[in-house]
């Protein structure tokens, strides 16, 4: 499954850098925060540069001297997110960083292990802190999607493992349980949950064994797992993965993988229990659906939905998507076939 390297990975290690201005953090995912004495007792002196990504480190040790040496407050720490995320940024765009995972490893190693080293004297009040943390979390997640462990050197691989526990144990103490994802998941291999397994290869399972996958990884992880599998042409697997969540009660808004698993239905059309599977979705869900592929720029899946949908229901005069409803989808029909014909010009020039 660790497909799609290079670019992807480099896009994931940018968008952590990026998580300062815009990021959200996973709902749920690292709360708590230490008064400013608590935080100064718990303090170390940093660790002095040693080799790694070829200058990142001492960058970042320089970064925790210099907020060492202010008070705890919101403008500190508000000025370590912004440039500890320019420093990632820079090392993350890094020409090597599409060539070697090695590398990109190692990058998220060193910010890991140096933010939970700065995290005694930042603020939560700054709420920067706990959405560079999440946001570096969910992006590291990605990249491990990437990942095949055997094709990474054995000692590489042990000393993330224990860099990202050091760093787990460390943050835990300030109540930020943020990192527990990625120590569980690299445990037990990316890939490698007995549940998820079975669900990848379609086999039977329980629905207390799907709702104990839900509820280790959550919705941030699994919808990013889903991508991956898309963007790594694993349709049947995206697939089974996307249709169990949409089902699940555990899962409050299943919208997002409602539309995954529609698009992948869209992939594999004109199967016939894809057109089936597709007609008995809510017309309303279908409109919701359309729009939002094509604020996403898919307007080529937005319009094969588009068509076989609108086509279906007219042929089985379905009472279910009243006739309001119908001219709407009329209408978005027209709309987004101008989109594709426009499209296909364009790359015929």
């Amino acid at each position: 499954m660790a497909d799609g390297k290079g670019d992807a990975a480099v896009a994931a290690a940018a968008a952590a850098a990026g998580a300062g201005a815009e990021a959200e953090a996973p709902a749920g995912v690292g709360a708590g925060d230490r008064t400013e004495t608590e935080s100064m007792a718990w303090s170390q002196r940093p660790a002095s540069p040693a080799p790694g990504a070829p200058g990142l480190r001492p960058c970042l040790w320089q970064l925790e001297t210099e907020l060492r040496e202010q008070e705890v407050s919101e403008v500190s720490s508000l000025n370590y997110c912004r440039s500890f995320c320019q420093t990632l940024l820079q090392y993350a765009s890094n020409k090597n960083a599409s060539e070697h995972m090695v590398y990109l490893l190692e990058v998220y190693r060193l910010a890991i292990q140096s933010f939970a080293s700065a995290r005694p004297y930042l603020t939560t009040e700054c709420e920067d802190v706990l959405l560079v943390l999440g946001r570096l979390v969910l992006s590291c997640f990605e990249l491990l999607l990437s990942v095949s462990e055997s094709e990474l050197p054995h000692e590489v691989w042990v000393l993330f493992l224990q860099s990202l526990q050091e760093s787990h144990d460390a943050l835990l103490e300030f109540g930020n349980n943020n990192l527990q994802i990625l120590v569980h998941v690299t445990k037990e291999g990316v890939w490698k949950n007995p549940v998820l397994l079975k669900i990848l290869s379609q086999q039977p399972v329980e629905t207390e064994e799907v709702n104990k996958l839900i509820a280790e990884e959550g919705p941030f992880f699994l919808q990013m797992r889903i991508k991956h599998l898309l963007k790594s042409n694993c349709v049947p697997q995206a697939t089974a993965l996307s249709k169990l969540c949409a089902e699940s009660k555990e899962i409050s808004n299943v919208s997002s993988f409602q539309q995954a698993y529609i698009t992948c239905l869209c992939s594999v059309l004109p199967n016939e229990d894809a057109i089936k599977e597709i007609a008995k979705v809510d017309c309303k869900e279908i409109l919701d659906i359309i729009c939002n592929m094509e604020s996403e720029g898919q307007d080529n899946t937005a319009f094969v939905l588009c068509t076989t949908y609108l086509t279906q229901q007219l042929q089985t005069a379905s009472v279910y998507c009243s006739w309001h409803k119908m001219l709407v989808l009329g209408y978005r029909f027209y709309c987004v076939s101008e989109l594709f014909n426009s499209d296909q010009v364009r790359m015929k020039k």
